[in-house]
């Protein structure tokens, strides 16, 4: 009954289409908040993107003059890692694209989340946290209420360390995968037909090293995403 309480009061004022209400104005800019972090910090991940994969494509290009006749292990590997940087990429660019069209137009978004809040159990912290937003928005004050604060608090004393701690391991496991394949492309190009265990489990973590910083940079995004407007994540998910 609280949740159908909360998501009328949300549908009400959405379709007043008024933006006198500052309860309601202080969600929204949290929610398109939440999309511009992603915007900015997932566009400057493209780009990244963008010039490693230039610079693997040039190396690739500049390998495949040398050995015009002979797929080497320099020439698969700028391929490789080439084209999952600009597979990678284009994926990331499409996200920050959707939600770029969410930032200049955040209503329809805004609505579907409204509309995809669940039904807590009477009683419950998340029953407890919906009555609290209920009340808030109804009323219509520039202040957010202390319950919810806390609430706030307890998810921002998780994601703000876990966003820092993934955006260090990114910084760790990028360098780390950086320093496995140029070592094996230095390799390469002395015997690579004379390769041993050493050789093969170096091709291993550097695969696996960069499988995993494509991976954290999925996880920064959404940490940081959450570390800074955590308002609107808060009321849907607690």
């Amino acid at each position: 009954m609280n949740n159908n309480n909360l998501q009328h009061t949300l549908s009400k004022l959405i379709q007043s289409g008024s933006r006198s209400n500052p309860a309601i104005n202080t969600l929204i800019n949290d929610y398109i908040m939440y999309h511009m972090v992603l915007v900015v910090v997932g566009g400057f991940f493209v780009l990244m993107f963008l010039l490693l994969s230039l610079f693997l494509w040039g190396q690739l290009k500049r390998t495949s003059r040398a050995a015009k006749h002979k797929w080497t292990f320099e020439k698969k590997t700028y391929f490789f890692l080439g084209a999952v940087s600009i597979v990678f990429g284009l994926l990331l660019a499409l996200i920050v694209a959707v939600n770029a069209t969410t930032v200049l137009n955040p209503m329809p978004g805004f609505s579907s989340l409204v509309d995809s809040l669940g039904t807590p159990k009477a009683g419950t912290q998340m029953d407890k946290l919906y009555q609290a937003f209920n009340t808030w928005l109804q009323s219509g004050s520039t202040h957010i209420p202390s319950f919810i604060q806390n609430e706030i608090d307890a998810r921002l004393a998780w994601q703000r360390p876990k966003a820092i701690v993934s955006g260090v391991l990114l910084i760790v496991f990028g360098a780390l995968s950086t320093y496995l394949w140029r070592t094996l492309l230095k390799k390469s190009q002395v015997r690579e037909s004379m390769w041993g265990l050493k050789e093969r489990v170096f091709l291993v973590f550097g695969v696996t090293t960069f499988t995993f910083s494509l991976l954290l940079v999925v996880i920064v995004l959404a940490n940081m995403q959450g570390a800074i407007a955590p308002l609107a994540l808060t009321m849907a998910f607690g």
